[in-house]
């Protein structure tokens, strides 16, 4: 019969392991009760052929939700994970994986999971560049499917990342926002980017600290580590990177650029800025000692005592500094 066939034809084309399993799930051929001749027998008979069908559908369908065999899904019912890991730009090397994919054929399935809400499509936990690569060829994807929550589907997404390690900084910072902000839990976090709270702690401090359009103008900045993005978020202060923003987007350099330039090009205008407006000014006591020098940014007043021309002094200053804040409080409750 015609369902026979396509139920056949789905466990023997490249599921041949799940033959076995389903013939065994399937009942023995049972005596119909109804009679075995005539339409009465034909319709026992078709009834015992779609029980058997059934059973062998669930154990073929059991199989392949636990991840037990790879099998082939069309590109276009895949869909990204729930939460993307990469900033746009951050592939330079995808047209050469997507022709290593052409010639080789894909060698490494892919991790899905059933989509939770729209059936008979599925989502990406891991393999998001093989699974784009397919889509654009036109080809099937590899995969295993397995049930997932969405803390299993993000943390296997991170380690993945993980061992691959290609994943800048900004980006794993960027990620870790956008799972807090989707209220996965910290150790959920921790997990997926194999990070102790500290480390948490810092990359999303971080990327809060940089106005969202800044960051992806910049992009993933593959070069820069954690020390030159403090190093930025330190310079940009308090500051509206509004000017600084358009005053990127209108240079043709900096649209050209790599993202680790436009990243170099952002935080000297950051410096720039400062310099400009920085005042430089030297304190002398009234014995004639160049005791402390003052500089003055629109985000910051630094002041330098010279230890040499007046030793402890630093610490003077400092032990006194509660008092002085107290008293300064008080002048500006009493203006």
């Amino acid at each position: 019969m015609a369902r026979k066939n396509l139920l056949a034809d789905l466990i023997e084309g490249g599921h041949s392991s799940l033959a076995g399993e389903a013939a065994a799930a399937a009942p023995e051929q049972r005596v119909p009760t109804l009679g075995s001749r005539g339409a009465v027998g034909a319709m026992s008979r078709s009834l015992e052929q779609l029980s058997a069908e059934r059973d062998a559908a669930k154990v073929l369908s059991e199989r392949l939700v636990s991840g037990q065999d790879v099998v082939e899904i069309d590109a276009d019912l895949v869909d990204d994970s729930i939460i993307p890991d990469r900033m746009k730009g951050s592939d330079a090397n995808f047209a050469s994986f997507k022709e290593s994919i052409r010639t080789r054929g894909q060698l490494v399935p892919a991790l899905l999971r059933p989509h939770p809400t729209q059936p008979g499509r599925y989502q990406t936990a891991y393999g998001h560049r093989r699974v784009q690569a397919l889509r654009e060829l036109g080809r099937p994807v590899r995969a295993v499917v397995q049930d997932l929550s969405d803390d299993e589907l993000v943390v296997a997404q991170g380690k993945e990342n993980g061992e691959r390690e290609d994943l800048s900084f900004i980006e794993r910072a960027r990620y870790a926002t956008l799972l807090e902000d989707r209220n996965f839990k910290r150790d959920t976090i921790m997990a997926a980017l194999s990070v102790d709270k500290t480390e948490l702690s810092r990359l999303i401090s971080i990327y809060r600290a940089i106005p969202a359009e800044l960051s992806d103008a910049i992009g993933p900045a593959p070069k820069v580590g954690r020390r030159r993005w403090l190093e930025f978020v330190e310079h940009l202060g308090d500051r509206k990177p509004a000017k600084t923003l358009e005053a990127l987007l209108g240079n043709p350099k900096f649209l050209a650029g790599s993202s680790d330039d436009r990243f170099r090009m952002a935080l000297s205008i950051l410096t720039a800025r400062e310099g400009k407006t920085a005042k430089a000014t030297v304190w002398t006591a009234n014995d004639g000692k160049r005791i402390a020098k003052i500089d003055r940014s629109p985000s910051r007043f630094i002041l330098s005592v010279d230890e040499k021309a007046a030793p402890s002094f630093g610490d003077f200053v400092l032990d006194r500094l509660p008092d002085l804040y107290e008293a300064f409080r008080k002048s500006k409750e009493g203006a």
